[in-house]
């Protein structure tokens, strides 16, 4: 009974919480989750692009006339871009080798699973149901969610990349509201994160998954069913500092809310962002919040 105490006082301090960040749109009353056609989860490692530029083809082409210029920065740009990508497929798979330790996990690891366990964290106020692929609910909102995991390369943390569509009730053809949504968790402060991750079959893995999953999908069906939409005035943006595992990144964004050591940010591309603030003060009451 002690224990079902706790874990129900967890879920309301995190639904708490995470609602605040959510900038506290009223979840819907009746609202679906429709599962991947995929039931494995996406998982790669987070990679750094920052120097992919450096060591690309300085190949210069020496045509006469305008037309033979044209044709030029055409056959440079083409050979640049295969370039880049090369060099973008290289960095992708070096930075993937971080989840060797972990692919036992990560292989079991299923959407069905992981999403029903992602709704039993939203907020208490709404009443969600799992929807198999092929189903179909006209009856309330719905929503479609693609998610991409990632794990820092210091393994300390995970970030969420979610692709998410939101149907309105009676209105399946057109999305009512679609946005990706980047959660990052806190840094993890165990010296064993191998050990820390894999322990008991990977639960405290499916254990975070799952709640960035949860954020992300509140954050967006709070926009959705809010009406709310990030500011699109450019003034309003500045450098936000964050934690992205255990190093501070910086991002252009509008600051949306923050609370329990996050903010909520939107960024130059449209995405809506929850990350950890850096030296954001330990709140019990937001242990849960990931």
């Amino acid at each position: 009974m002690a224990v079902l105490k706790k874990t129900a006082l967890a879920v309301m301090a995190w639904s708490l919480c995470a609602g605040a960040l959510a900038q506290q749109q009223a979840l819907p009353a009746t609202w679906s989750l429709r599962l991947p056609p995929q039931q494995a989860v996406a998982f790669r490692g987070l990679a750094n692009f920052d120097k992919s530029g450096k060591g690309a083809s300085g190949t210069t082409y020496m045509m006469p006339g305008i037309a033979g210029l044209a044709a030029a920065v055409a056959a440079h740009s083409l050979v640049i871009n295969r370039d880049l990508e090369q060099q973008k497929s290289a960095i992708e798979l070096a930075a993937d080798k971080v989840l060797l330790p972990y692919r036992p996990v990560l292989d079991a690891m299923r959407h069905d699973t992981l999403m029903a366990q992602a709704l039993a964290r939203v907020a208490p106020d709404s009443a969600a149901l799992l929807l198999a692929f092929q189903d179909q609910d006209q009856q309330g909102w719905l929503v479609e969610s693609t998610p991409l995991f990632a794990m820092t390369q210091d393994q300390s943390a995970l970030v969420l990349d979610n692709a998410i569509a939101v149907y309105a009730p009676g209105a399946r053809q057109q999305a009512a509201y679609r946005n990706t949504v980047r959660v990052v968790s806190r840094a993890s402060t165990h010296a064993d994160l191998e050990t820390y991750w894999n322990a008991a079959q990977g639960r405290q893995l499916q254990d975070a998954s799952a709640a960035l999953l949860a954020l992300s999908l509140e954050i967006a069906l709070r926009q959705a069913h809010g009406g709310a939409a990030a500011p699109a005035d450019r003034a309003g943006f500045r450098t936000v500092r964050y934690h992205e595992g255990r190093k501070e990144v910086a991002e252009r964004a509008q600051v949306l809310s923050e609370q329990c050591g996050r903010a909520l940010i939107s960024n130059l591309r449209g995405w809506l962002m929850s990350v950890p603030l850096p030296q954001s003060g330990a709140d019990p009451a937001c242990a849960e919040v990931p």
